[in-house]
């Protein structure tokens, strides 16, 4: 709907006038001046306030979603129809008594909603800072450090919050929000690592920027709707390399932060790019973020592909042989708390099974329990939602049934298994 369509409703105001409470429908500004990756939202936060304030010459606002001007319309009607100031009443007429209203009490923001807002500050803060690299513009990464901070605090203490900053997902704002959630899970899984709060936040810096040389390939090849000619592709290719190059011209920023962006496609097996380093010779942080980008990019949306579930993608890379590092991958894994299609778990009524689609969440899948560890015997297989039954840990199929175990674990994947009921497994006590 247009602007003007229903006046009734949508109001266009200067950026100045905005207040909280009010619901910005749209942003009247150039894409590379919008602070805001979201097409609209409700002004809740005094910073975004101070952002259109500071930024934005006009906003449009939905008067059926949030407040409107309606004080300030009325001060404007009564100077245009009465600019001489009013008479004093009569003093027989007593002024009428002011109505205290009480403003409507919010619930407070959870976890996650805190987290998803710090991650659309950051994406913010990353769309300015390349839009400024694409111009040839100098750019400032301490613009960054806030938000890197900002976020590990988000995610320090609630992973469910980590994976909730990585979901956000908008194929028209791929880059950048694929920019901070680079950073997020490289901040994560340093910390996973046992990494100090200086190398955590490297970690996120590191991320943000590990595809900032983007910014110096052609738009329509980076945003290119389908598949990329080889041309296109050893243009792509070329990222790294000029991204390492805008970097060095910064002072004062951490050589690791440049080793990642100048080596997060290489691969364990020497046939990634653009050194073809091997094994040991990719440092310790290009390793993690390899595992961490790749992940990311096949969970996203993307116009010439579907977006991978977590479970699928990380059953996917465990295939790569020779891309990532083993045990980093192995620690992702486990940094995430989702377990991949085909992994062998030990439940909590002390079953194993086999995680085999999604489930209410990324970290409570759909497991096909077949196994009793305390008898030591094998069940009927049943679907589990582990909602009901968490997983307890990860499992090795090898240590439980040998070297029969891929041929077990292909034949359980196989069957057809019918819901759970309930029963009595789920009050057995843990071992």
């Amino acid at each position: 709907m247009s602007d003007d369509g229903d006046t009734n409703r949508y109001i266009r105001i200067r950026g100045d006038q905005a207040e909280l409470g009010m619901f910005v429908h749209a942003v009247h500004c150039s894409w590379i001046h919008n602070p805001f990756w979201r097409r609209s939202f409700l002004l809740i936060s005094p910073q975004d306030r101070a952002l259109i304030h500071e930024s934005v010459p006009q906003i449009t606002i939905d008067l059926a979603k949030g407040r409107g001007l309606k004080a300030m319309a009325m001060a404007d009607s009564r100077d245009r129809n009465d600019p001489a100031p009013p008479a004093e009443p009569p003093a027989a007429v007593a002024p009428e008594p002011v109505v205290a209203i009480r403003p409507r009490r919010r619930k407070p923001p959870t976890e996650l909603e805190r987290a998803a807002a710090t991650a659309e500050r950051a994406i913010a803060a990353v769309t300015r800072l390349f839009a400024e690299a694409r111009l040839g513009r100098a750019i400032r990464t301490a613009d960054l450090l806030p938000m890197v901070e900002e976020i590990a605090h988000a995610t320090s203490h609630n992973g469910a919050a980590l994976i909730a900053v990585t979901r956000l997902k908008d194929k028209d704002q791929y880059t950048y929000i694929h920019s901070v959630a680079v950073g997020t899970l490289m901040m994560g899984l340093a910390r996973h690592l046992g990494m100090d709060d200086d190398d955590v936040r490297v970690a996120g810096l590191a991320g943000m920027l590990h595809d900032i040389g983007k910014m110096q390939v052609p738009a329509e090849i980076v945003d290119k709707p389908g598949r990329l000619t080889g041309e296109e592709l050893a243009q792509i290719r070329l990222h790294p390399g000029l991204g390492h190059r805008m970097l060095l011209d910064l002072e004062d920023l951490d050589p690791r932060i440049l080793d990642v962006c100048l080596h997060h496609h290489e691969k364990m097996d020497g046939t990634g790019y653009p050194d073809g380093l091997k094994g040991k010779e990719i440092s310790r942080f290009a390793r993690l973020a390899a595992v961490c980008d790749v992940y990311d990019a096949v969970t996203s949306i993307r116009s010439y592909k579907r977006a991978w579930s977590p479970h699928e993608a990380l059953a996917q890379m465990l295939e790569w042989e020779g891309h990532f590092d083993p045990a980093m991958l192995r620690a992702f894994i486990a940094c995430l708390g989702i377990q991949p299609f085909g992994a062998l778990v030990r439940l909590h009524s002390n079953r194993l099974g086999i995680v085999v689609r999604e489930g209410e969440s990324p970290t409570t899948p759909i497991v096909r329990s077949f196994f009793d560890v305390p008898d030591q015997q094998t069940l009927p297989v049943e679907d589990v939602a582990t909602s009901g039954d968490p997983i307890i840990r990860a499992e090795r199929g090898e240590y439980w049934f040998g070297e029969g175990w891929p041929t077990l674990q292909a034949e359980i994947m196989a069957q057809v298994a019918v819901p759970e009921a309930p029963r009595h497994h789920l009050t057995r006590a843990r071992m």
